[in-house]
Protein backbone atom coordinates (compact mmCIF):
# COMPACT_ATOMS: atom_id res chain seq x y z
CA UNK A 1 0.00 0.00 0.00
CA UNK A 2 1.15 3.01 -1.19
CA UNK A 3 0.53 5.89 1.84
CA UNK A 4 -0.06 9.12 1.51
CA UNK A 5 2.95 11.64 2.05
CA UNK A 6 2.75 12.81 5.73
CA UNK A 7 2.53 16.93 6.11
CA UNK A 8 5.19 18.27 8.26
CA UNK A 9 2.45 20.02 10.73
CA UNK A 10 0.48 18.25 13.17
CA UNK A 11 -2.60 20.71 12.78
CA UNK A 12 -2.13 20.40 8.77
CA UNK A 13 -2.05 16.33 9.56
CA UNK A 14 -6.01 17.02 11.35
CA UNK A 15 -7.21 19.12 8.82
CA UNK A 16 -6.26 17.06 6.07
CA UNK A 17 -6.69 13.74 7.73
CA UNK A 18 -10.15 14.40 8.92
CA UNK A 19 -10.93 15.71 5.51
CA UNK A 20 -9.53 12.05 3.96
CA UNK A 21 -11.87 10.28 6.97
CA UNK A 22 -14.55 12.59 5.28
CA UNK A 23 -14.97 14.39 9.06
CA UNK A 24 -15.82 18.17 9.23
CA UNK A 25 -13.93 20.02 11.70
CA UNK A 26 -13.11 23.41 11.90
CA UNK A 27 -10.59 25.34 11.82
CA UNK A 28 -11.26 26.69 15.55
CA UNK A 29 -11.51 22.41 17.22
CA UNK A 30 -8.49 21.92 15.16
CA UNK A 31 -6.84 24.73 17.27
CA UNK A 32 -8.35 23.27 20.45
CA UNK A 33 -6.70 19.92 19.29
CA UNK A 34 -3.17 21.42 19.63
CA UNK A 35 -3.51 23.42 22.41
CA UNK A 36 -4.97 19.56 24.25
CA UNK A 37 -1.17 18.37 22.36
CA UNK A 38 0.56 21.03 24.33
CA UNK A 39 -0.85 20.15 26.99
CA UNK A 40 -0.54 16.57 27.15
CA UNK A 41 3.52 16.73 26.04
CA UNK A 42 3.88 19.64 28.48
CA UNK A 43 2.27 17.21 31.94
CA UNK A 44 4.17 14.01 30.00
CA UNK A 45 6.73 14.27 32.42
CA UNK A 46 4.43 13.99 35.34
CA UNK A 47 1.76 12.00 34.22
CA UNK A 48 2.04 9.00 32.30
CA UNK A 49 -0.44 9.64 29.67
CA UNK A 50 1.02 8.45 26.16
CA UNK A 51 4.00 6.40 25.17
CA UNK A 52 4.46 8.90 22.25
CA UNK A 53 5.90 12.11 21.97
CA UNK A 54 6.60 13.07 18.15
CA UNK A 55 3.54 15.42 17.92
CA UNK A 56 2.59 14.23 14.14
CA UNK A 57 2.37 10.98 15.29
CA UNK A 58 -0.02 11.97 18.46
CA UNK A 59 -1.91 13.86 15.28
CA UNK A 60 -2.45 10.42 13.75
CA UNK A 61 -2.76 7.71 16.55
CA UNK A 62 -4.83 9.92 18.93
CA UNK A 63 -6.29 12.96 17.41
CA UNK A 64 -7.32 11.46 13.92
CA UNK A 65 -7.98 8.08 15.63
CA UNK A 66 -10.16 9.76 17.81
CA UNK A 67 -12.40 11.47 14.99
CA UNK A 68 -12.93 7.80 13.82
CA UNK A 69 -15.86 7.50 16.23
CA UNK A 70 -17.76 9.83 13.92
CA UNK A 71 -17.36 7.19 11.51
CA UNK A 72 -20.52 5.64 13.39
CA UNK A 73 -21.68 8.52 15.32
CA UNK A 74 -24.12 11.33 13.89
CA UNK A 75 -22.67 14.61 14.29
CA UNK A 76 -24.99 17.62 14.94
CA UNK A 77 -26.84 15.94 17.76
CA UNK A 78 -26.75 16.22 21.13
CA UNK A 79 -25.77 13.21 22.66
CA UNK A 80 -25.28 12.33 26.13
CA UNK A 81 -21.82 10.58 25.53
CA UNK A 82 -19.68 8.61 28.33
CA UNK A 83 -15.89 7.94 27.62
CA UNK A 84 -15.04 4.92 29.85
CA UNK A 85 -11.32 5.18 30.26
CA UNK A 86 -10.79 8.14 28.92
CA UNK A 87 -7.02 8.79 30.04
CA UNK A 88 -5.63 11.76 28.37
CA UNK A 89 -9.11 12.67 26.89
CA UNK A 90 -9.04 9.97 23.78
CA UNK A 91 -11.90 10.04 22.20
CA UNK A 92 -13.70 12.31 24.94
CA UNK A 93 -12.33 15.21 24.55
CA UNK A 94 -10.88 15.39 21.33
CA UNK A 95 -15.34 14.42 20.23
CA UNK A 96 -16.07 17.55 22.11
CA UNK A 97 -13.40 19.57 20.53
CA UNK A 98 -14.99 18.97 17.12
CA UNK A 99 -18.63 18.81 18.01
CA UNK A 100 -20.24 21.03 20.79
CA UNK A 101 -23.39 19.46 20.57
CA UNK A 102 -22.31 16.62 22.67
CA UNK A 103 -23.33 16.17 26.60
CA UNK A 104 -19.98 14.33 27.53
CA UNK A 105 -18.67 13.04 30.76
CA UNK A 106 -15.65 11.22 31.50
CA UNK A 107 -14.43 8.26 33.54
CA UNK A 108 -11.10 7.03 34.67
CA UNK A 109 -9.76 5.47 37.63
CA UNK A 110 -6.32 7.97 37.79
CA UNK A 111 -6.69 11.09 40.04
CA UNK A 112 -3.81 12.74 37.73
CA UNK A 113 -5.31 11.85 35.10
CA UNK A 114 -8.52 13.80 35.86
CA UNK A 115 -6.83 16.41 37.14
CA UNK A 116 -4.99 17.02 33.93
CA UNK A 117 -8.95 16.72 31.96
CA UNK A 118 -9.89 19.22 34.09
CA UNK A 119 -7.12 21.42 33.22
CA UNK A 120 -7.50 20.54 29.50
CA UNK A 121 -11.34 21.40 29.54
CA UNK A 122 -10.49 24.46 31.56
CA UNK A 123 -7.62 25.69 28.65
CA UNK A 124 -9.73 24.79 26.01
CA UNK A 125 -12.77 26.61 27.31
CA UNK A 126 -14.72 23.36 26.95
CA UNK A 127 -17.65 23.89 29.69
CA UNK A 128 -20.26 21.40 31.43
CA UNK A 129 -18.42 18.39 30.98
CA UNK A 130 -18.65 15.89 33.91
CA UNK A 131 -15.00 14.31 35.30
CA UNK A 132 -15.37 11.36 37.21
CA UNK A 133 -12.89 9.54 39.16
CA UNK A 134 -14.29 6.20 40.20
CA UNK A 135 -13.52 3.18 38.96
CA UNK A 136 -16.20 1.49 36.69
CA UNK A 137 -18.14 -0.66 39.49
CA UNK A 138 -18.33 1.29 41.72
CA UNK A 139 -19.66 3.94 39.29
CA UNK A 140 -22.48 2.04 38.18
CA UNK A 141 -23.27 0.88 41.43
CA UNK A 142 -24.32 4.20 42.55
CA UNK A 143 -25.83 5.87 39.29
CA UNK A 144 -29.38 5.17 37.59
CA UNK A 145 -29.74 2.79 34.77
CA UNK A 146 -29.82 4.43 31.28
CA UNK A 147 -28.40 7.62 31.38
CA UNK A 148 -25.97 7.84 28.71
CA UNK A 149 -27.15 7.87 24.78
CA UNK A 150 -23.37 6.56 23.64
CA UNK A 151 -20.68 4.76 25.79
CA UNK A 152 -17.47 4.55 24.06
CA UNK A 153 -14.50 1.96 24.80
CA UNK A 154 -11.40 3.44 23.21
CA UNK A 155 -8.81 1.62 25.26
CA UNK A 156 -10.80 0.88 28.42
CA UNK A 157 -10.68 -3.51 28.30
CA UNK A 158 -10.88 -6.58 26.04
CA UNK A 159 -13.38 -8.67 27.89
CA UNK A 160 -16.32 -9.01 26.29
CA UNK A 161 -18.06 -9.70 29.36
CA UNK A 162 -16.67 -6.14 31.45
CA UNK A 163 -17.83 -4.79 28.25
CA UNK A 164 -21.49 -5.99 28.29
CA UNK A 165 -21.91 -4.80 31.46
CA UNK A 166 -21.74 -1.00 30.45
CA UNK A 167 -25.46 -2.20 28.78
CA UNK A 168 -26.54 -0.70 32.40
CA UNK A 169 -25.67 2.53 31.70
CA UNK A 170 -27.30 3.18 28.36
CA UNK A 171 -30.51 4.34 27.81
CA UNK A 172 -33.30 2.18 25.69
CA UNK A 173 -31.71 2.43 21.94
CA UNK A 174 -28.53 4.12 22.85
CA UNK A 175 -25.20 2.55 21.28
CA UNK A 176 -22.01 1.22 22.75
CA UNK A 177 -19.03 2.12 20.53
CA UNK A 178 -15.81 0.23 20.54
CA UNK A 179 -12.86 0.90 18.78
CA UNK A 180 -10.50 -2.24 17.89
CA UNK A 181 -7.03 -2.66 16.47
CA UNK A 182 -5.44 -4.69 14.01
CA UNK A 183 -4.77 -7.62 16.58
CA UNK A 184 -8.37 -8.01 17.66
CA UNK A 185 -10.05 -7.14 14.26
CA UNK A 186 -12.10 -10.11 13.00
CA UNK A 187 -11.89 -12.24 16.48
CA UNK A 188 -15.18 -12.45 17.46
CA UNK A 189 -16.67 -10.50 20.94
CA UNK A 190 -19.86 -12.05 22.04
CA UNK A 191 -21.91 -9.22 23.51
CA UNK A 192 -25.36 -10.59 25.05
CA UNK A 193 -27.15 -7.12 24.86
CA UNK A 194 -26.15 -5.68 22.29
CA UNK A 195 -26.29 -6.56 18.75
CA UNK A 196 -24.15 -4.81 16.08
CA UNK A 197 -25.99 -2.57 14.07
CA UNK A 198 -22.49 -0.09 11.80
CA UNK A 199 -18.68 -1.10 11.15
CA UNK A 200 -16.28 0.98 10.15
CA UNK A 201 -12.65 -0.29 9.06
CA UNK A 202 -9.62 1.45 7.48
CA UNK A 203 -6.38 3.05 8.11
CA UNK A 204 -5.67 5.80 9.89
CA UNK A 205 -4.72 8.27 7.29
CA UNK A 206 -1.15 9.37 6.44
CA UNK A 207 -0.14 5.95 8.56
CA UNK A 208 -0.95 1.95 7.34
CA UNK A 209 -3.12 1.69 10.87
CA UNK A 210 -5.80 -0.15 10.83
CA UNK A 211 -8.77 0.58 12.83
CA UNK A 212 -12.16 -0.73 13.18
CA UNK A 213 -15.20 1.17 14.89
CA UNK A 214 -18.21 -0.79 15.64
CA UNK A 215 -21.31 0.62 17.01
CA UNK A 216 -23.72 -1.49 18.49
CA UNK A 217 -27.30 -1.18 19.46
CA UNK A 218 -28.71 -2.04 23.03
CA UNK A 219 -31.08 -4.93 22.84
CA UNK A 220 -34.21 -3.67 24.52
Amino acid sequence: MTLLSQPPDPAEIIRQGSRLLDIPVTNEAVSKMMRHMELLMEWGSRVNLTALNNPRKIAIFHFLDSLTVFKVVPQGIALRVLDVGSGAGFPGIVMRSAEESIVLSVIDRNPKKIVFLKHVAQELSLSGIRFLNFLLQDFMDNSLPGHFDVVVSRAFASDPLLIDTLHYLIAPGGSLVRMAGPSSMGKEFPLHHFRESFRWEGSLPFSDRRRSVIRYTKIP
